[in-house]
């Protein structure tokens, strides 16, 4: 019985051997599928053999064994394709086998689709003939339907770079076994749907070897597989000397006698060939370094894994992959604030890194998307690189890029690293080989950490050192930027410029921390924007500024002062919406080795500068040198002192004041009952006379625009309608306007501006809440509601002062600042301040 049992043991044991190599390799989702792929070609071709060898229990079981195993190969291909095209799970993909699997049973038990094959006896020879019928295309039709499902998915993933070209071996090795199995009434008793298993396998076989299809880790040693493996080729062999045994007595007589001395040499000439297939295949399928990598690959890690500097990082991964792969030029991208990738690194010092990676870049978008290596030559294959603009493919034509390697932080692409050409030994261009690419990965996944600590490291290093505010050096780390220049600049000149906000508390409590910060950032922005390179910028205390300036004269450095604060002075210049008073700074500098010997030295005289500068009349620049401080002003002279602009205009606010008196006598008088309420407020609150003095002014002037309200709303003995509310709502911006006529008084708009904002946000005219509210504001929007809620109105009679005072507790923390109502409540109640009940 010689029914071509060997063609059935052939396919077996190219589908066992390589089934073996899967089960040795690290498990993943996709090589279970391949893994089950191979199985279901296992049922197929051992159930045939089985068949052909008449095992128990019947010829007939396994001939539905194995075509168990055909219907079945489609499904687990089917499978397979999904996860290699990374596409998710459907119910249609489980309908698919669900179907074969019923017609499967519904042949074993009625035979009516494909029934089993008639055994056919010539002499000593037994064949198997199949008698098949129009049924035998349901189940083969379907098949054909499940791989044309699979064809569509590759045909949806044909974007992905290299995928069509690795799927299509195995798809046509697929198509082919189905041909032979529909060619078997052609051949008679030949079993050429095994033949075209075995075609099918070699195919795999080249496919798994030649393209690399996956990136396998050998779980036990490769010694293990190979014994394995011989073990296999001893085994499937036995039957194969038989046959050839038997083929030399019957075929050549006269070696007869020879013949097992024959077939052993044979079998261990096979035996030895098959060994050095097998080493080859998984030197070759399972992920593989040679030795100096394999070296270079640790070296490599020991060191980044020391480092925290990103530029010792992008040094030693530039080295490795030059030195082991050999490559012509390297680039290495990395994403700046702007999401923007520059090339800050190349393997040449002189090489052009004057380019930059959009983030919107098709490259850079396919690379944010994959965790791998790509290849210039796959990547042309893409519709991403169709979509790219003509310039970006010139760009990457001129570098004479061959590879792309990722650099990722988790799904974020923190860099790309781009490789030229590789040369060999003798300067010959070679191309990107896989054993190349498994380790670039392998770079990859060691430098992608090595890049995410160093940013995280050099981040928390920048935050240390700046101030978070303006990004200007701080406090400390300006002391350690003065020493080292002090030491370097110990033969040459070193100045220091200390710039001190005038009046900085003052601009707080008039506009609010927010807008106290918007100026200290843009102050520090200008100072650094003027020095540039040519030193440091620090913000040195809360309101203080420093430069250092190594290389500058008292002279060069007192220019530049004098720029700066020229600058600071423009800073709310024109700025007639928000109605902000003129910044300015007084300014003392110091230089060695003309004026200090030390570092203390230098930073003590540069604070005397200021300090005489401020008692000289602030915004001011002075110069200390040999224990005499020299003065340039800056546009305020320095004996000026203080003067409330009120008494200069004091005679047009009356004048003003009497006018809405003449149509609103309330107002008036309201207005200077807010004033008193007002001062005694902020004198309670420790305020300076100065402050206090601009915040009565602000309650005198806070109501000036209701001169240009009509009398009937103003005298309206009933509710306001909702156009009259939003017409006396205008007397607010009717005051600013009056106001900013005045010169110099635009000091308390502030104030009156925002005297009708609530602290929850729900005032106007800006809708500004808590803090962002100036404090003067804050207090005149308690006077003024005070003194409403007591005064007698026409269009209501005066309240109790306890009815006020609970008025302004119920309203503490949603239209009062819940920090001052008690203090004023407490000022009234223990009779500090006197309620006017004038009008009442």
């Amino acid at each position: 019985m010689r029914s071509y049992v060997f063609i059935s043991i052939t396919a077996l044991y190219i589908y066992t051997f390589l089934l073996l190599a899967f089960l040795s390799a690290k498990k993943s989702r996709l090589i279970r599928d391949f893994t089950v792929m191979l199985g279901t070609m296992i049922l197929w071709t051992g159930g045939s053999l089985c068949m052909r060898l008449m095992a128990w229990p019947s010829y007939r079981f396994w001939y539905h064994i194995s075509l168990a195993g055909i219907g079945l190969v489609p499904c687990a291909f089917l499978c397979f394709t999904r996860d290699f095209c990374g596409q998710p799970i459907r119910g249609s993909h489980k309908l698919w086998s669900i179907l074969i699997v019923a017609i499967l049973l519904y042949n074993a038990a009625t035979g009516r689709i494909l029934d089993a094959p008639e055994m056919v006896k010539h002499g000593e020879e037994t064949a198997f003939v199949y008698h098949m019928t129009w049924h035998v295309l349901i189940l083969y039709g379907l098949c054909l339907l499940v791989i044309l499902h699979a064809v569509l998915m590759i045909w949806r993933s044909r974007r992905t770079a290299g995928l069509r070209v690795k799927m299509e071996p195995l798809l046509f090795g697929i198509l082919l076994m189905y041909a032979g199995n529909l060619a078997i009434p052609i051949f008679k008793g030949f079993p050429v749907d095994i033949l075209s298993g075995i075609l099918n396998a070699v195919i795999m076989f080249y496919t798994l070897y030649s393209r690399h299809i996956f990136r396998m880790t050998l779980l036990v040693s490769r010694g293990n597989c190979y014994i394995i493996a011989m073990a296999v080729s001893a085994l499937s062999f036995y039957n194969v000397a038989q046959t050839m045994e038997w083929m030399i007595r019957r075929s050549v007589p006269m070696l007869a006698p020879f013949s097992v001395m024959i077939v052993a040499i044979a079998t261990m000439m096979i035996t030895v060939i098959i060994y050095g297939i097998t080493k080859a295949f998984f030197d070759r399928l399972f992920v593989k370094e040679e030795m100096s990598q394999t070296e270079r690959l640790t070296e490599y890690t020991a060191l980044v894994s020391q480092s925290l500097r990103l530029n010792e990082i992008l040094r030693e991964l530039v080295t490795v992959i030059g030195d082991t792969l050999h490559t012509r030029k390297i680039y290495v991208c990395i994403k700046d604030s702007d999401g923007e990738y520059p090339a800050v690194f190349s393997s040449n010092p002189l090489d052009d890194r004057n380019f930059s990676l959009s983030a919107s870049s098709p490259l850079v978008e396919w690379l944010g998307m994959h965790d791998s290596c790509l290849l210039m030559r796959d990547f042309k294959r893409t519709i991403e690189y169709k979509s790219m603009w003509e310039e970006e493919k010139g760009q990457l034509a001129a570098l004479r890029t061959e590879c792309f390697l990722p650099l990722k932080d988790g799904d974020d692409l923190v860099g790309l690293v781009l490789l030229g050409g590789k040369e060999n030994r003798h300067k010959l261009r070679r191309e990107y080989t896989d054993e190349d690419i498994m380790f670039l990965n392998s770079i990859e996944s060691v430098s992608s950490i090595a890049v995410k600590n160093s940013r995280l490291y050099e981040k928390a290093y920048e935050e240390a050192r700046t101030d978070e505010l303006t990004g200007l050096l701080n406090r400390k780390y300006f002391y350690e930027v003065l020493d080292e220049a002090f030491e370097k600049c110990r033969n040459t000149s070193l100045a220091l410029v200390i710039f001190n906000v005038d009046d900085f508390k003052l601009y707080n409590q008039l506009y609010g921390n927010h807008e106290g910060d918007r100026a200290l950032v843009h102050i520090g922005q200008i100072i650094r924007g003027t020095v540039g390179d040519n030193g440091y910028c620090a913000r040195y205390n809360g309101k203080e500024f420093a430069a250092i300036l190594p290389g500058y004269d008292i002279y060069s450095a007192q220019n530049l002062a004098a720029n700066i604060a020229k600058q600071i002075q423009q800073i709310n210049h024109g700025n007639k919406e928000s109605y902000l008073k003129q910044l300015t700074v007084s300014c003392g500098i110091c230089a060695v080795p003309y004026a200090a010997s030390s570092v203390n030295e230098l930073v003590s005289n540069a604070d005397r500068a200021v300090y005489h500068v401020k008692r000289s009349g602030k915004n001011g620049i002075r110069v200390y040198s040999d224990g005499v401080i020299g003065i340039r002003d800056t546009g305020v002279v320095a004996e000026k002192k203080h003067k409330s602009m009120y008494s200069e205009y004091a005679p047009t606010i009356y004048a003003l004041t009497a006018a809405i008196d003449a149509k609103d006598h309330y107002t008036f008088q309201h207005s200077k009952n807010v004033a008193y309420y007002a001062e005694e407020l902020a004198r309670e609150l420790c305020s300076s006379e100065e402050y206090t003095e601009i915040l009565k002014e602000a309650a005198l002037l806070h109501d000036i625009g209701k001169i240009g309200i009509p009398e009937t709303i103003l005298n309206k003995e009933g509710r306001l309608t909702d156009e009259e509310y939003e017409t006396m709502k205008r007397h607010v911006e009717a005051s600013v306007e009056i106001i900013r006529h005045l010169p110099s008084m635009d000091y308390v708009i502030p104030a009156v501006i925002g005297h009708h904002e609530r602290y929850d946000g729900r005032g106007y005219p800006r809708r500004i809440s808590g803090k962002d509210i100036p404090f003067s504001a804050r207090i005149l929007c308690i006077a003024d509601s005070f003194d409403a809620i007591v005064s007698k109105r026409s269009y209501k009679p005066g309240m109790p002062v306890e009815y006020a005072l609970n008025e302004l507790e119920r309203g503490a923390g949603s239209q009062f600042d819940p920090e001052l109502v008690p203090v004023f409540v407490e000022l009234i109640r223990n009779g500090k301040i006197q309620p006017v009940l004038k009008n009442s």
